[in-house]
This record gives structure tokens, sequence and C-alpha cells, in this order.
């Protein structure tokens, strides 16, 4: 291309915005006719699976797995640990778009390209070439010799151009990583925070337990919630996996090292804080660390009145955004006041009542979810506009069977109408589409529960809680193949939650892979011995495995830590499956006694006569189970009711629940 056509190219694009999502698919698809890709369809495939993804705003959520089975032909059953096709076909990837770009390319084209330890490609406009030694002249000017940050982002981007990086790309990369460092005065692009960084993780963060500093344990509602509104807030970050509450709140009160806590929750910063109050005096301190190489990054110190405690979390959320830099956020800078939008403040009141709320909710416990309720009733009612404390509140509605019993009509009313207000308050409540999303399950409007669960996930990707949810739909619905990809992405977004690691398990023993179910299970208990759900597992592992007296142990485990007519459903299923009946039968009488009112959860009982195989038993309380609304009526999905799918009468089942 001659130098006239060239500028003409250029100056058909006003190269100072990112590329609009039009302007990628049309250089996605010159790419893919080009001769450098004419004949590469698994490299062609692979790209233009990852560059949609990311178009679609699902960048963050492009992982090995989901590529070698969406773009690769690889099954479900699909595992990255044994077969390296992902990888080997990103390397031959990387190599061919620099042969095109070197060969087919010019100024004015879009570059898409993948910086190292992620699959989710940025784009960018490939500007007019300048003379590289001008260039370096410059730098070379803007760099203050004592600057030692500086000096080393400007070596980075000269090893680049080493490796064989195209020069006007690398040198503009160098000059805006000099100008950074001088400006931030700290270690931010030096040390991992810079595009192309050789970091194995993707931009990622985690926010500790802020640390009541306080001598009474009564304010520790106020540290913790403003830890949940800053991992809520940072959530909202395009191109910023931020990990779940339940994983970080796993290092309250620990002191272990930032490179510790980088290493177990896979980020690359890690933020800290502490709360004091005085009277009406408020002071919150924040603490930016580089995770990688310990530094810190920023500090900032906030004094405040307590009744100005609601605006302090959206503070620290968009300065931590300006530290960590436009490069990460999706739009290339242009939307931070997007990505954090100045909500509607509530009342001081109410918001210390939701703080409170937040507090008691996260015990998940019965007489937490009480207490929760209670302030978040009172949150609405010191301000009805608070649309996070309606959506806090049909979240507690929604979790009430987990910790109490079934829902009534009533219940569901209530978790419908305290959704539908949030998000007629904020529509950007994704929270809010997911307990919309789970009531419309208990009614059995699957289609209903999954255009929620879409839009939930499209606003708040980054919530694990919700893609577990999805996943729970997704094995009621039988959908065996997508049910491991969303607790694949959960299990990301939650490396030490017990919970999202068991699901995992679960997935593995459903799938009859008993030797991986087992060795997730214990994962999950090596993080909380404690955890009754993963004893549960683990028992059911061993019991399908044939191993009797470790499925009997286990199981008596999962009773121990936790109380509940599933969990002890379960040791009677297994106790009948290993001959034990006398201790079966012990167990399905006091269920019959404790079912006086009909209320007593009916799928317990069904399991234990699927135990003993009494079929006909089994099918009548499995449609008393329907008619409770039950959602652990997973027929499709669980391994017990498999001796029951082919019997007619399973069909009539499914039938009830819409789902044949």
């Amino acid at each position: 291309m001659s130098d006239t056509a060239d500028r003409e190219k250029v100056n058909a694009h006003d190269l100072s915005s990112p590329p609009s999502a039009e302007e990628v698919r049309g250089q996605l698809e010159r790419i893919l006719a080009s001769r450098s890709f004419r004949s590469a369809h698994s490299q062609s495939r692979f790209l233009r699976y990852v560059v949609e993804e990311t178009l679609a705003g699902r960048g963050n959520l492009v992982k090995e797995y989901l590529i070698g089975m969406e773009a690769l032909g690889r099954g479900e059953a699909f595992d990255p640990r044994l077969d390296p096709i992902v990888r080997t076909q990103a390397r031959k990837l990387r190599a061919r778009l620099a042969k095109y770009y070197e060969t087919e390319s010019g100024p004015g084209d879009v570059r898409i390209e993948f910086h190292k330890g992620s699959y989710a490609p940025a784009f960018q406009w490939i500007g007019p070439a300048k003379p590289v030694v001008a260039e370096s002249a410059e730098i070379a000017a803007a760099e203050p010799p004592q600057e030692k940050p500086a000096v080393a982002a400007f070596e980075t981007a000269t090893v680049a151009v080493a490796a064989g990086a195209r020069p006007v790309w690398v040198w503009a990369v160098a000059a805006a990583a000099v100008l950074c460092a001088i400006a931030v005065g700290s270690f931010v692009l030096g040390t991992g925070w810079r595009p192309g960084a050789t970091s194995a993780e993707p931009a990622s963060i985690a926010v500790m337990p802020f640390v009541n500093l306080n001598e009474s344990n009564a304010e520790e509602f106020l540290s913790d919630g403003i830890s949940d509104e800053l991992i809520d807030s940072l959530k909202q970050l395009p191109g910023l996996q931020v990990v779940a509450r339940t994983s970080s709140f796993r290092f309250k009160g620990n002191t272990a090292d930032v490179r510790e806590i980088s290493r177990q929750l896979h980020v690359r910063a890690v933020l800290v804080g502490s709360v004091r109050r005085t009277g009406d005096r408020l002071k919150i301190t924040a603490q930016l660390e580089s995770a990688q190489a310990g530094y810190h990054l920023w500090t900032g110190t906030f004094e405040r009145d307590a009744s100005e405690a609601r605006a302090i979390p959206w503070e620290i959320a968009s300065a931590v955004a300006d530290v960590l830099g436009p490069a990460y956020l999706a739009d290339g800078g242009k939307g931070l006041a997007k990505a954090f939008p100045r909500r509607a403040e509530p009342s001081p009141a109410a918001y210390q009542n939701y703080l409170k709320g937040l507090y008691f909710w996260n015990k998940l416990s019965a007489d937490g979810l009480a207490a929760a309720i209670h302030y978040f009733q009172q949150a609405i009612s010191e301000d009805p506009s608070f649309a996070r404390a309606y959506a806090a509140l049909a979240h507690c509605y929604v979790v009430a069977p987990q910790v109490t019993t079934a829902p009534s009509p009533e219940a569901l009313a209530m978790i419908k109408a305290a959704a539908s207000r949030a998000l007629e308050l904020d529509s950007s409540l994704g929270e809010a589409h997911f307990d919309l999303a789970v009531a419309a399950e208990y009614e059995f409007d699957w289609n209903k529960a999954e255009e929620e669960f879409r839009k939930g996930l499209e606003l708040s990707p980054g919530s694990a809680v919700g893609h577990l949810w999805y996943a729970k739909f997704l094995a009621i619905q039988g959908r065996k193949d997508q049910v491991f990809v969303h607790r694949k992405i959960a299990a990301d977004l939650d490396p030490v939650s017990p919970y999202a690691v068991q699901s995992l398990a679960g997935y593995f023993s459903v799938m009859g892979r008993y030797e991986e179910a087992v060795m997730q299970f214990k994962s999950a208990l090596s993080l909380d011995p404690a955890f009754g759900l993963a004893h549960q597992g683990l028992g059911l592992a061993y019991l399908l495995q044939g191993k009797h007296e470790d499925a009997i142990e286990e199981l008596r485990l999962a009773n121990k830590w936790m109380v509940g007519p599933r969990r002890m459903a379960l040791l009677g299923y297994a106790y009948a499956k290993c001959g034990r009946l006398t201790e079966a039968n012990g167990i399905l009488d006091d269920f019959l006694r404790r079912d006086k009112d009909g209320s007593f959860p009916a799928v317990a009982i069904a399991l234990v006569y699927l135990g003993m195989e009494k079929n006909d038993q089994a099918f009548r309380w499995l449609e008393k189970a329907i008619d409770q609304r039950d959602l652990d009526v997973t027929l499709l999905w669980d391994t017990p009711f498999e001796p029951l799918r082919s019997d007619p009468r399973f069909v009539m089942l499914l039938r009830r629940m819409k789902l044949a």
C-alpha cells in the first residue's frame, strides 16, 4: 500500500477512539478471508469465538474449557489439564496473527491481539508509521533519571521491541508507561499492571475484609458492609475480575502476606483497609497492593461524618479504577462514570440498617436470616427509594427454603414484589434478576427463569452466586453439558469457596468420574473440614464406587455439621443401599412421624424409599414433593433418581414439572 493510500485509510477513522464492534467484526472477516487464515480452520473458529464473546461483553468469561468445547469441538468431558489443544491452538493463532499483520495489514486496520495470560482479545487501531528514533528521543526527554519505576517500564517496552513487536505500537505503549509511572509515582506499570504484562493471571483483584479498629464488635457490621459494597462496586468495572466475598472473607482475621493471598486467590492486586469510628466521625483507610511484587500502589484516607459513609465505597472503587488504568476497561477507559454510576444515595439511617442486614444475611442461618429481613425492611421504611435494600430483601426470601422451610405462595409473591421494585428503581441490579429467576423456577416457568438468569448474568457476569444458581437451573433441566461450564466459572470467581469447589465435584460425580469427584470434594474439605455439603457429596461418591463404610462415615459427618432432612435422607438412602435396613427404617419412621401436617419435605422420604428400591412409594412421595414446589427434585440430574427414568410414571413427573 502506498503512503498516500496509508494516509487516506488512517484518516477514514478517528484513531483516538477505540474501534467499534462493527469495525472489529469487519476486520475479523478480512483476517479470516486472508491468505494467512484461509486454510487455518481451527484457528479461525478459535478467533471468531473469542472475538464475538469479547464484543458481547463476556471476555472475562472466555476460559480454556469453553474454547475447547464451543470453538474446537471438544465434548463436555473435555479436560484442559489432560488435553492441551487450546494452548496449542492459541500459540499457533498468535503466530498466524503476527504473520497477517506483518504481511497483509497496514495503517488504519484494527489490530486484534492477545495479552499473555488472557484468551480475551484486545482491539486497537494501527496508526501511521513514525520514526522510531524520534519516539525514542521523546521518551528519553520525558523520563527523569531518578524515577526508577519509569525506567523499569521503559526497559520492559524495549525488551518487547527486541522480541519482534511492531515498533510504532510498542513505543506508544512505552511512552504511555513512562508517563503513567511518573504520574502515579508507584510501581503500577513496572510490576504487572500494564497492557501485555507477562503475568499468567487476568486483570483481577481481591478485596480483603476491612479491619474493625474499634474495641467493640458492635461496629463489625460497618467494616464488613463497606467491604461488601466495595466488592459489589468493583464488579461493575469492565475487564476486572473480582474475587467473590466467600473467598476473600476466608482471610478475615488472617495476617497472611499479600503474596500468599495472591497465590491462593489467583489475583494480581489486593485491596486492604480499616475502619475506625469515633463518635459521629468515621475514618476509613484503604490501600491497594501489587500482589506479585508486594508494592503499595495507592493509599487513601477518608474522614467523614458517619452519615456520609454511604459515598465512601464508591469513591474508593473509583480511585482503584483510576490507579489500575484505562487499559483494563472494555471501552478503552471512557466509561469510568458508567462503570461506577452515582446511584441515588440512601438516607444515612437506611444505609446503616442496610449494612446491618448484609452482616446478618452472610451468616446464612435461620436466626441471621430473620435479623437480615428485619434490617432490610427497616432500611426500606427509612428510604422507600433504596433499590439495593429491596434486592437484598428479595435475596433473603430466595434463600429462606435452604435454611428454613419450602417457600409458601406468600413468600413467592414477596420475592417478585421486592425484586421487581428493585429493578424499577435501578435497572442495573443483576442480582434482582437472579431472584426473579428462582421465583419463576418455583412456578415451573422455565422459559421465564432462563430469561431472568441471562439478564442477570449480562448485568453481573462476575457473580459467583448467579453462575451457581444458573447451574442448578441447568441441572434441573438435565442440560449436563452446560452445568460444568457455569460451575467452573463460579469456582474461578470464588477460588477458595468450599461451596463452589464442591459444586464442581458434584458434576464429576453425576458424570461417573468418581476419582475426580473424590479429589474435588477433598479439596473443598481442605478449605473447611466442617463443610457438610462436601462430606455429603463425598459420601455419595464413595457409595457409587461401592465403598460402603467410607460412604456411611462421610454421610454421618454431613449430618453432624449440617442438620436437615435432605442430609439425613441421603444417610437413610445409603443405609438401605448398603443393606443396613434397620437403620434405614429408623430414619424413615422418624420422617413419617414428622409429616403429620404434610409440611415435611416429601423428597426426603422419597429418597429413603429409593434406597430401599420401593419405587411405588418413591413415586407417591415425589408427587407430593412436586406439590410442595421443592427444587431439590432434580429428576434429570441426581443419580438416586436414575433407576426411575425407564418407568412410564417418570415422564408423568416431568410433565407435572413442565420438563417434558
